[in-house]
């Protein structure tokens, strides 16, 4: 039996074009409790071009960066490891509201690399997430905390992400 066809479906302007990967590009970040209790986020960052490393350890209690390091395993020019060492500039920063103007004046810019920067922010990003909950004695990316009522875990961290999306927009 012969499927009917529909071309109703899409319209002329929503069907999708005949395409051609052309390039790709990739961060992934890994979270790991340490022994002694710290947040380590090891972070990569990977297209044609690069193959960046981002390692930075985080005190849960201060919320401070201990320990940062960065590698150009793989990069188009012959300066740009001299970047790498900028991650060591993030060290004493604390994982709070105007960290990002703070990343970007340490490691961005024209002494510093659009990459990094970007790779640093994304963990950054992330290492907050995963320090929800922290506060209130879940411990780091908790699954006691995962499995609450969406209420309960609105109440929690709406102090942390107040006005930080849709969801969290104070209530005027």
């Amino acid at each position: 039996m012969e499927e009917p066809k529909n071309t109703e479906l899409y319209s002329k302007q929503d069907r999708i074009p005949v395409k051609r990967l052309v390039s790709k590009r990739d961060i992934g970040i890994e979270a790991f409790e340490l022994e002694n209790g710290h947040l380590m986020l090891e972070a990569t960052f990977l297209d044609p071009y690069h193959l960046i490393r981002l390692n930075i350890h985080i005190d849960p209690v201060s919320k401070m960066i201990t320990n940062a390091k960065s590698e150009f395993a793989s990069h188009p020019h012959a300066a740009c490891p001299v970047v790498a060492l900028k991650a060591k500039q993030l060290v004493g920063l604390k994982i709070e509201r105007g960290i990002t103007r703070s990343v970007s004046q340490r490691i961005g810019g024209s002494e510093g690399c659009i990459h990094l920067r970007e790779l640093a922010l994304e963990t950054i990003n992330f290492a907050a997430t995963t320090l929800i909950g922290f506060d209130e004695g879940f411990g780091l990316m908790s699954r006691d905390f995962n499995i609450l009522d969406e209420n309960e875990k609105f109440d929690i961290s709406m102090h942390l992400l107040k006005n930080s999306c849709y969801v969290y927009k104070e209530k005027e």
